[in-house]
């Protein structure tokens, strides 16, 4: 059944997806026809569980046909009609084969592994050319596809994180309010899939990329890393000369984005030559560099804007406390 204003979520079918997920550590996929926020909603959910029955690593996603609240970094409001969207989260304990926790200075890695899973599933289904711009977007031709957000749910002073991921994909829109945003509908033609199949491309490739790190989390997301490496080979952010606008500071820092740093921090150069490495938390917006008059710089082709409402999809769920939009 297709989705409709009235039933948002009319094409998803929980059975299905869980029987689609479960032989990848997933032991729950809930469908909600509207709420809120993905991602609240799951921490609630989480929090509300017996510590007995938190059992990581296993998986446990919500989608939803329907988001009412969702905002992004900076607190801003993501603008979705009913049933156009895939708009889930994720709850994961990252931890290694043998249960240990990750490094703590890996855990910010999720946002972009989630973006690496995103783009991967999407170039797989559709062959559309998405890339990740750093920290938390994925584009296609420089306009917005999807938006993503992790939210710390529990930080125990023992044992590991657990972390809520939320993702909004624009499937189905054929018009946007904005010039910035793009859909799968309008980049794919004929190749769109439907809203459960891009989700569970995604929900598999996530938990493929987190097997993967948790083999050796410090080997693969470390430098030189296999998985680190096919991140940055995705990150269209990289190699282009880009501004840093920094919170209280009048002027940007402008720089080339070389690398990422240990936690998957922005590593830049300067002109004088000099190296910086930006948080998502530490940075108020990364924008292209402004052109050499009379010269187009590759970097221009970035149109991302300041608008307060940002169009189709975004980060699901309320933002991560401190944290800012870049």
């Amino acid at each position: 059944m297709d989705a409709t204003d009235e039933h948002p979520a009319a094409d998803y079918r929980q059975a299905p997806l869980e029987d689609a997920l479960r032989a990848h550590g997933y032991r729950a996929v809930t469908v909600l026809g509207s709420v809120g926020s993905t991602n609240t909603w799951l921490a609630e959910h989480v929090a509300r569980r017996a510590p007995e029955e938190a059992a990581p690593p296993a998986l446990e996603a919500v989608v939803t046909g329907f988001q009412t609240r969702g905002r992004g970094r900076l607190d801003r409001q993501w603008v979705t009609p009913p049933g156009t969207a895939v708009t889930f989260s994720v709850v994961c304990t990252p931890v290694d084969r043998a249960g240990r926790p990750w490094p703590q200075e890996l855990v910010p890695w999720l946002t972009l592994l989630m973006a690496h899973s995103i783009t991967t599933a999407v170039r797989e289904l559709t062959g559309v050319p998405a890339v990740v711009k750093w920290p938390n977007d994925v584009l296609v031709a420089d306009r917005k596809l999807c938006g993503i957000l992790a939210s710390l749910v529990a930080a125990p002073s023992q044992g590991a994180p657990t972390v809520v991921v939320g993702a909004g994909i624009n499937v189905a829109q054929e018009e946007l309010p904005v010039a910035t945003a793009t859909s799968l509908r309008l980049e794919a033609d004929d190749a769109v899939p439907t809203r459960p199949e891009l989700l569970t491309a995604v929900l598999v490739r996530f938990a493929e990329v987190l097997e993967r790190a948790s083999s050796d989390p410090a080997g693969q997301l470390g430098a030189g890393g296999e998985l680190r490496r096919a991140v940055e080979d995705g990150l269209d952010t990289l190699g282009r000369q880009i501004t840093v606008h920094l919170p209280g500071s009048a002027a940007p820092v402008v720089a080339t984005a070389v690398g990422l740093g240990t936690s998957g921090q922005l590593a830049v150069r300067t002109a004088d030559g000099a190296h910086h490495e930006y948080s998502a938390g530490d940075v108020v917006h990364v924008r292209p560099a402004p052109a050499a008059p009379g010269a187009e710089h590759p970097a221009s082709r970035d149109r991302d804007t300041d608008q307060r409402q940002d169009a189709g999809a975004g980060p699901s769920g309320a933002a991560e406390p401190g944290s800012t939009r870049a």
